[in-house]
């Protein structure tokens, strides 16, 4: 049996394959010990789930050979709760013993094992199987340890490409309002030519240099707005990962509120022949919730829809009252439908995505950070609720599933 030991240590200390260890202590056992059945099961570290079962089956024929075979995840196989050795006899008269496989962190599995009775186990071959059962503890816990590092590692380098990706975005989205800001400034410089600044030092502008200087200013407004949306989302977006956005809840009665948000965007539909209508169901119940948060998901959703709504077809924003037979108290939805925009298929799971965009629906190609439907999605689960897309050939809706009753 020292034999059969030493083989074992010498297999299982150099070799991470959970079979080829398994399969070494099984034949070392049947040949050690002269068994009829031997067995090794394997569960996870709280006993909950069996990972794997490996048993022995003997050669049928001379022709056929031995071999151990492997079942991952056996049905109604169980690990039962003895971290000390059982010992008995089956109704046909054969001896059985159980051998827990125990480490420092609990029992990681049984080693069971069946022969003749008229052989019983002696208290060396006991011994000898505490031994053997170590060193496959031991072998089964570096092979979990070396999995952990790997999908360690896998994650570690993932999260490292997100992080370069990240701040090539950033950078990226950065750089172009500051090229715009600095071509500007620099054709500001050019229009005013010198016969244009007074003694006194005020200008007079020539009516159409006044309207080149008014141009330029106007991309100097817009990008400086652009920059400085692009770091408030940015900074929000980290509040809300850290768990950190403050909120400040109150009443809010949504047939005032939901028009008074909805109205700033009305001229820029008609711009481009888009119809808007809102629906409010009446009587709804008074809305316990930030309003800020709720507002900037609201004008996130509808500059959605005006980026990507084709002209002549319309919008819908509708607030209603929803009862859920799973739900004690009904919830709100808030619902922004645009028309005639479909979400491809394959970009639905990355919608929520930071920096996420599909510039072919861009169709007034006004660009934008990636960021809205990000910050609609995390401001939407800090109030409790939840976000809903539907998406077909006739359009696309955002539901917005709030409580009542919002948690600061």
């Amino acid at each position: 049996m020292q034999n059969d030991l030493r083989q074992v240590i010498f297999c299982v200390r150099d070799s991470l394959d959970e079979f080829k260890i398994c399969e070494t202590i099984v034949f070392a056992c049947v040949d050690g010990l002269g068994l009829t059945t031997c067995e090794i099961v394997l569960c996870n570290t709280d006993r909950t789930l069996v990972t794997a079962q490996y048993s022995y089956i003997a050669a049928s024929s001379q022709n056929d050979r031995r071999q151990v075979s492997r079942v991952d995840f056996p049905l109604g196989v169980q690990v039962g709760e003895e971290e000390m050795p059982q010992i008995g006899q089956t109704a046909v008269g054969s001896a059985w013993l159980m051998m827990p496989i125990l480490d420092a962190s609990g029992k990681l599995g049984e080693l069971k094992i069946n022969r003749a009775a008229q052989y019983p186990f002696t208290e060396e071959e006991q011994s000898w199987l505490e031994q053997v059962a170590a060193e496959c503890a031991i072998a089964i816990r570096r092979i979990r340890l070396n999995q952990i590092i790997q999908t360690q590692t896998v994650e570690l380098k993932r999260l490292s490409q997100l992080q370069d990706n990240f701040l090539s975005t950033v950078s990226y989205e950065l750089r172009i309002p500051l090229a715009n800001m600095k071509m500007a400034i620099q054709m500001l410089s050019l229009s005013l030519s010198p016969n244009e600044v007074a003694a006194d030092g005020s200008l007079s502008f020539s009516p159409e240099t006044f309207k080149k200087v008014r141009r330029y200013l106007e991309v100097l407004q817009k990008d400086c707005d652009r920059e400085a949306k692009l770091i408030q989302d940015l900074l929000d977006l980290q509040q809300l990962d850290t768990d950190t956005l403050s909120l400040l809840i109150s009443v809010i009665d949504l047939e005032e509120w939901l028009p008074y948000v909805v109205n700033p965007f009305f001229k820029r539909f008609l711009e481009y022949d888009l119809s808007c209508e809102v629906n409010i169901e009446p009587d709804l119940p008074p809305l316990m919730c930030d309003q800020i948060s709720l507002s900037r998901i609201v004008v996130e959703l509808l500059s959605n829809a005006y980026r990507y709504t084709p002209a002549g077809q319309h919008i819908m924003i509708a607030a209603k009252q929803v009862v859920d037979d799973s739900e004690e108290e009904p919830r709100l939805h808030l619902q922004v439908f645009n028309a005639g925009v479909e979400i491809p298929r394959e970009e639905i799971p990355r919608i929520f995505d930071k920096f996420h965009r599909i510039p072919k629906l861009d169709i007034r190609k006004q660009g934008g950070t990636g960021l809205g439907l990000a910050l609609v999605q995390r401001l939407v689960n800090r109030l409790g609720g939840r976000v809903l897309l539907e998406t077909s050939p006739e359009g696309t809706q955002f539901t917005i599933e709030l409580p009542f009753q919002s948690k600061g």
